[in-house]
């Protein structure tokens, strides 16, 4: 197969890489030789990137210049609880954070001079993992299987997804840890000759999350029963638990103001963690401290951490039994309890797990540090089919040979990338300036793929192409990254669950997954329609929800929003999982009968198929990032306000202004959607305001301004009619150009010289005006312009008494007109409906 796929664990503290090489999963050690590299990310004191050890490295001479635990962030909102915790709870060095400027509410991180995402900085991290592992390997890796934990949300999911996307990787698969682990063990059980069905908890205590899942495998059979968790309980708060008693209750009032003092009290929090899990106590040495360089030691024994951990742990235990009763099972129906994470290796842990479940029973075979990692590995050589990556379309089962969809022939090799000079977040080659920073990158290229190794493993034979499946001198087949049979040794190609020679079963196979949460739709009442329970098997059959309508009223919009969590009486409560917009017409009213079916594919990625009414049925994915509530508001109201004045006044426009209401509209609309513009949404919004209101106003004076100019002159105002043709003249010329500040401060003229025209006239010209354009009944129509006739013929004569009194009788005419009054219409408080039951 000439088509390599990655395996990566991408963890909180660390991460690593794993390829399938001669029928099993190896790790690919990093540019220094280590097996894992450190999820950190930095720069040093003149830019320069520095992942891994290397970020580590500076944290105490460089503080706030190093990004750690940034899986813990990535995919969330600032506004959550749960986020506002971990960033109190984050270490005083730690770079400062942000909710994001572009309005989706999510999160940025300072890297050096820049503000990144989550996205962006995992993006770093996995550019990096993936240049260490070609150079490594000898292999180019355009594809990727990345492992999440159980536990995460949808919009988690979808961050990691676009996260390896934008290093530069086709995401094949985007697969759960505790799956992922229990890969890792059932392919150790192959040199077993067990044929049994298995029956496997996996317990995964990692570096910041914990999921324990219930699975059965067995030869040719891999499901997953039930899943628990807690997506911000892990490793990293046992290190902070320590660091807080250090700082609270050892150091007491000593000086810790010393540059890099926070970074060498977390480094040895979180390595008197590790050793305690060998050693009875540990002692700790912090030098220097505070400004004046003192030190400080001590000793912290296995009982106190312990004690310090315990509600912790208690908590993962707890969850472990809720999963036992969700599953109807007990612990002694379980074969094996998986140890997965750095963390499993405290001994609170283990002796805990042991008494609920048997010594026998909890298996410390498989290493926890790597399990994960190698099942990622073994799933790359499981994979037996593509999903096209675009949005726009939803082909599958494309073989695994082909580089392109059939369909609509997007790449299925990812992109070559670039890393931006100054803020190093990758950017795919040819991208003129950099999205983030704005640097100029139109002289970058990638740097040449690596030469893929084609060596033949039976003959030695280095002559074959990239795209050989046998050896051109032995006719032996290739290594293609699949599993190695464990009866004839055979190394099948990428894909197979069983041996392609022999028709041996392997004791892995393609997961089937469920689901974390119950997951639903949200109704206008606020609650939730439940559409897939918790521990739903996916990929799933189209699911009909039944009895829907809208009412769409003076909605601008109709939204699908999906949401998952216990809570079934206030989807607010849940977790967001997803949504999609769909734009209502101008004529939309009344309740309109709505057809929804859902369903759920291999990705987790939630599909729907709607029809509104007698209308064409639609498809849509979810979008899982979205913008803000308030955003997408205010979004909606401004483009009701954009729709108003382009039906009421679009033949009166410039072409520059209806170029700028085209663009304006779509950014609009997309922003409704969901979508992110690459830019400050709250900006965005104000600029739109600002558009709308300065061309509404000019287009409105304009007029005026053409009306007094014209009936001034018919009443001898002489040089204020002048001036205010003049003014005509100006707005005209302003709105060609589309020059804000010009529009701005013609109308600003116009205004002022509007003023200098007396109530009772002005209201006697925009009579006459109307009158002329027929918004009057016809009766009053001819008397308001016989009555005009004669209001000119005393402005001719000068008789100013019998002008006022003219005047009052045109004043009271005019209460008479239907002409139209633009306004937007009148929304509801949200300008966004959700769908209702019938």
């Amino acid at each position: 197969m000439p088509y390599r796929t990655l395996g990566i664990d991408l963890g909180t503290t660390n991460s690593v890489t794993v390829w399938m090489d001669g029928g099993v999963p190896v790790v690919l050690p990093n540019r220094h030789g280590e097996q894992a590299t450190a999820s950190a990310v930095g720069v040093d004191a003149d830019g320069s990137l520095l992942v891994g050890s290397e970020a580590l490295g500076v944290r105490d001479r460089l503080p706030g210049s190093v990004i750690t635990e940034v899986k813990r962030l990535i995919g969330r909102r600032h506004a959550d609880d749960d986020v506002q915790r971990l960033l109190a709870e984050r270490p005083a060095d730690a770079p400062p954070v942000r909710e994001s400027t572009d309005g989706d509410g999510g999160v940025e991180i300072r890297l050096g001079a820049h503000w990144l995402t989550p996205v962006q900085i995992s993006a770093i991290l996995l550019r990096r993992l993936r240049t260490d592992a070609e150079n490594t390997a000898g292999e180019p890796f355009r594809r990727a299987v990345i492992t999440v934990p159980a536990y995460f949300t949808e919009p988690q999911f979808a961050a990691v997804r676009e996260a390896g996307e934008l290093a530069g990787f086709t995401v094949v698969r985007i697969l759960e840890e505790p799956t992922a682990a229990a890969h890792a063990f059932g392919v150790e059980r192959l040199v077993e000759d067990d044929d049994d069905m298995c029956s496997v908890l996996v317990y995964d205590l990692g570096g910041g999350t914990f999921d324990v899942s219930l699975l059965i495998i067995g030869p040719g059979y891999f499901k997953v029963y039930g899943l628990g968790g807690d997506k911000s309980l892990g490793g990293a708060d046992f290190d902070s638990a320590l660091y807080r008693m250090l700082v609270e209750e050892r150091l007491g009032d000593r000086d810790l103001s010393g540059t890099g003092d926070a970074a060498r009290i977390r480094a040895a929090s979180e390595r008197t963690k590790i050793e305690l899990s060998d050693v009875p106590a540990a002692e700790i040495i912090l030098a220097p401290l505070g400004e004046n360089g003192g030190s400080w030691t001590g000793k912290v024994t296995r009982d106190g951490f312990e004690a310090l951990i315990s509600a912790d742990i208690a908590r993962t235990l707890e969850i472990t039994r809720g999963v036992l009763r969700e599953t109807s099972r007990m612990p002694e129906d379980i074969d094996k309890v998986l140890l997965v994470g750095g963390s499993t290796r405290i001994p609170l842990v283990r002796r805990l797990l042991t008494e609920l479940f048997g010594e026998e029973k909890v298996n410390s075979e498989t290493d926890p540090m790597a399990a994960v990692a190698l099942g990622a590995g073994i799933e790359t050589g499981l994979v037996s089919a593509l999903a096209c990556p675009s949005e726009q379309c939803l082909t599958t089962g494309i073989p695994l040979a082909e580089s392109a969809c059939p369909d609509c022939g997007t790449s299925l090799l990812g992109t070559a990338t670039i890393d931006c000079p100054d803020c190093h977040v990758p950017a795919a080659e040819g991208t003129v300036s950099c999205p983030v920073c704005a640097r100029d990158l139109s002289g970058l290229r990638a740097s040449a793929p690596v030469a893929a190794r084609a060596e033949c493993p039976h003959c030695g034979c280095r002559q074959n192409s990239t795209t050989s499946t046998v050896c051109r001198d032995c006719d032996q087949p290739l290594d293609a990254g699949g599993l190695k049979c464990p009866r004839c040794q055979m190394v099948n190609a990428s894909g197979l669950t069983a041996c392609s020679a022999c028709d041996a079963l392997f004791h892995t196979d393609q997961p089937e997954q469920v689901t974390a949460q119950n997951l639903g739709l949200a109704l206008d009442d606020g609650t939730v329609a439940v559409v897939f329970p918790a521990g739903t098997t996916y990929p799933t059959d189209w699911q009909n929800i039944e009895d829907l309508q809208v009412r769409p009223d003076t909605a601008t919009a109709l939204t699908f929003r999906f949401v998952e969590g216990p809570h079934e009486k206030s989807h607010a409560r849940n977790e967001f999982c997803g949504q999609h917009t769909h734009l209502l017409g101008a004529g939309s009213g009344g309740a309109e009968r709505l057809v929804l079916r859902v369903r759920i594919d291999e990705n987790r990625t939630v599909h729907l198929a709607y029809r509104l009414g007698d209308g064409e049925e639609q498809g849509a994915r979810l979008r899982r990032s979205a913008v803000a509530d308030g955003i997408g508001r205010d979004a909606a109201h401004l483009l009701d306000e954009v729709h108003t004045h382009l039906a009421h006044f679009g033949d009166e426009l410039k072409d520059a202004e209806r170029d700028a209401f085209t663009e304006l509209t779509e950014q609009l609309t997309a922003t409704v959607r969901g979508e992110t513009l690459g830019r400050s949404l709250d900006g965005f919004l104000d600029e739109a305001r600002d558009t709308v209101e300065t061309c509404r106003n000019a287009r409105g004076w304009t007029a005026n301004v053409s009306i007094g100019a014209r009936r001034g002159r018919e009443l001898g105002l002489g040089r204020l009619a002048g001036e205010l043709g003049d003014a005509r003249r100006a707005l005209d010329a302003a709105r060609e150009r589309m020059d804000l500040p010009a529009m701005r401060a013609a109308t600003e003229n116009a205004r002022s010289l509007w003023r200098q025209i007396d109530t009772a006239t002005w209201r006697s010209m925009l009579a006459a005006h109307d009158a002329e354009l027929g918004r009057f009944p016809e009766s009053v129509r001819r008397s308001v312009l016989t009555t005009w006739d004669e209001l000119r013929a005393a402005a001719t004569r000068g008789d100013y008494a019998d002008q006022d009194a003219l005047h009052v009788k045109l004043n009271d005419l005019a209460g008479h007109s239907q002409a139209p009054v633009p306004t937007a219409r009148k929304h509801r408080d949200s300008a966004q409906v959700f769908p209702e039951r019938r």
